[in-house]
């Protein structure tokens, strides 16, 4: 018998960055909205990298103090754009992706360590440089999944907290393929049997749609398009292939002949490519990875561009995103579990915590996010009408 994931919505806090700043304002703000969980970004004002430590304290022990009053829980804490917008644990100087460890991830365990709560980053970018030498990639992806991996071995011994890094949709920010998440959860659970889980964020399967290895047919048309009109229409991968590209557009081979050569020249940088349409496919990823991913973004997107836009009716009838096909993804990948598990991978999670993580301008009036918000929460309740129901009963309901 499938044992399927309980599941509950909650909201991501980013949206309430430089609005609602403290926990005695979000709180009971996301309680009205319509949820009892959140997600609490470091980017609203509790960043461990300026924050000193007594203002930490403070701001736990108000957090508390709110969740008790208002009958909340902050489920997860997520990293944000100060990170974010930095090499992070890819630096290309090490003692610099160390001291991110030393001094932002392991305070960070060390303060949530009793919470019974999980964390997720997406904390790491490999520069161009590394992207453009495979031996250099293939050495310097080591010693980052290496870096979280020390991070899953000393959670194990501060509280067990899960964590999760967030699936990406570039080829800087590998893992970003549905493939290379597996290769990376296994890589890490295999050191020492602590696991690593993922983020599904539905948004996130926009950039693999540029990156797809063309096939062969579609290096001939494009080679002839640029011939005819010059322009380039294709992704190549790495720098050695777009100069090869150059070199041969206006030789004496055939366009079969160039299209080989091209070829041979991109397989030196699979990493630089996503591997076939499923990794353009959001509920795809959730049929391959949904058993490892306790935390998931929701945000509404057209399959083109990741605005982290809100649940709205008129977002919803140009977006991909529905409840109910989000509903059986998750279910298919349980049953796929139970059918044919995934070799050398840590266990399948048991609950799944649906956080919406949304963007709005600084110019929108707070009024239009508070509406926005609730229309969003009131969209999803049709497909979660209580938290805490299993997947499976939840399909039943619709």
């Amino acid at each position: 018998m499938t044992n399927y994931p309980k599941l509950y919505l909650g909201i991501d806090n980013c949206f309430a960055i430089k609005r609602w700043v403290e926990p005695e304002t979000w709180i009971p703000l996301l309680k009205e909205i319509g949820v009892n969980y959140a997600e609490a970004s470091f980017d609203n004002e509790i960043d461990f990298l300026y924050s000193p430590q007594w203002y930490i304290n403070d701001w736990f022990d108000r957090l508390t103090a709110a969740e008790e009053k208002y009958d909340f829980k902050v489920k997860s804490f997520y990293s944000g754009y100060q990170t974010y917008r930095t090499a992070g644990l890819a630096h290309p100087n090490p003692q610099m992706a160390n001291n991110l460890v030393d001094n932002f991830f392991l305070p960070v365990l060390n303060k949530i360590k009793q919470r019974h709560c999980s964390i997720g980053f997406s904390v790491h970018t490999y520069p161009e440089n590394v992207l453009q030498n495979p031996e250099k990639f293939y050495k310097v992806q080591k010693e980052v999944w290496d870096r979280y991996a020390k991070l899953v071995n000393y959670s194990k011994s501060h509280g067990n907290t899960p964590i999760c890094v967030e699936q990406m949709y570039t080829p800087a920010q590998s893992p970003w393929t549905i493939k290379s998440n597996i290769n990376f959860i296994r890589y890490v659970y295999a050191l020492n049997k602590g696991p690593i889980y993922t983020t599904i964020d539905v948004g996130h399967v926009v950039g693999q749609r540029k990156h797809r290895f063309p096939a062969k047919s579609e290096i001939i048309d494009a080679l002839a398009k640029q011939i005819k009109s010059n322009d380039l229409v294709i992704w190549l991968g790495g720098n050695e292939t777009y100069q090869l590209w150059d070199e041969l557009l206006y030789n004496n081979d055939t366009l079969e002949e160039k299209a080989k050569k091209i070829m041979i020249s991109m397989v030196k940088y699979p990493y630089l490519f996503s591997n076939n349409t499923d990794d353009c496919n959001p509920y795809k990823w959730l049929e391959e990875l949904a058993c490892y991913s306790p935390l998931m973004h929701l945000q509404q997107t057209n399959g083109i561009s990741a605005p982290h836009a809100p649940f709205s009716k008129e977002n919803n009838e140009k977006g991909i995103i529905n409840g109910k096909e989000f509903l059986e993804a998750i279910k298919k990948a349980y049953d796929k579990h139970e059918k044919q598990p995934l070799e050398n991978m840590p266990p399948i999670v048991d609950e799944i915590y649906l956080n919406f993580e949304l963007f709005f301008p600084s110019t929108e009036p707070s009024r239009v996010v508070i509406e926005q918000m609730k229309e969003t929460v009131a969209f999803w309740r049709e497909f979660i009408p209580k938290d805490g129901l299993t997947v499976d009963e939840l399909l039943a309901k619709l």
